[in-house]
């Protein structure tokens, strides 16, 4: 995970894409969140190919961040003021891999029709701002960000998101919070945000899902070890 924070020098940059519609911009101020926008989204095809959601080789991290920066780009307009650039890309890639994933599902469902079709290989063109549209949710019942904590500490992501059996135990929604939350320290409202959740869900789901980790490490295989053979009266 990167160290790096939005600068003066970042957000200097990000005026200038707004102001003048400037690529070169646009690459520079995205540049120092590269190295966590492909880690993130080298975690993300491996779970889904442990959920039998993607085939392996389907993607790789390379071209989901192409897509990533490609719709940043053209979306840029649509940036919430609330959210930093590092958060609002990740949460543009995370929208952009679940889409790829759905498309990606669509066409095996259409294969078992129709052999001959060809695979998709772009997104299709969605219209500038159509899911940028709600980033947020309005809270309701008075509640606010700063009184919804959740219980438990972070754990210590890092082994586990490599172990395939203990992703698969949680579901999608699971895994992205946990994910976004205590691997990347993306906020809670920013979570909430780029999944388009209340942030008291997403405050219950990462109890839930950290609980599910910490279980998981809790939990002992018996050995050979764990039982001695009883010694030989011989």
């Amino acid at each position: 995970m990167s160290d790096e924070t939005a600068s003066p020098s970042t957000d200097a940059h990000w005026q200038d894409v707004l102001a003048e519609d400037d690529e070169d911009a646009f690459r520079a101020a995205v540049a120092p969140y590269m190295d966590d926008l492909i880690a993130a989204a080298g975690n993300d095809l491996g779970y889904y190919v442990s959920q039998d959601l993607l085939n392996q080789g389907d993607f790789t991290p390379e071209e989901i961040v192409g897509e990533t920066l490609l719709y940043a780009w053209s979306h840029r307009e649509h940036r919430p003021e609330e959210m930093d650039l590092r958060g609002w890309l990740l949460g543009v890639q995370y929208r952009v891999l679940r889409r790829l994933v759905t498309r990606q599902q669509a066409y095996r469902e259409d294969k078992a029709v129709s052999l001959d079709e060809p695979l998709p290989t772009q997104p299709e063109t969605y219209a500038k701002g159509e899911w940028f549209a709600e980033w947020y949710r309005p809270e309701t019942g008075g509640v606010t960000y700063e009184e919804i904590i959740p219980s438990t500490t972070p754990v210590d992501l890092e082994p586990d998101l490599r172990d395939t059996s203990q992703r698969a135990r949680l579901d999608p929604d699971s895994y992205h919070v946990l994910m976004l939350h205590d691997e990347f320290e993306m906020s809670l409202p920013q979570v909430a945000a780029t999944m388009n959740r209340s942030v008291r869900e997403m405050a219950d789901l990462l109890d839930a899902a950290r609980a599910t980790f910490q279980d998981r490490h809790a939990e002992t295989p018996i050995t050979e070890a764990d039982h001695p053979a009883p010694p030989d009266d011989a």
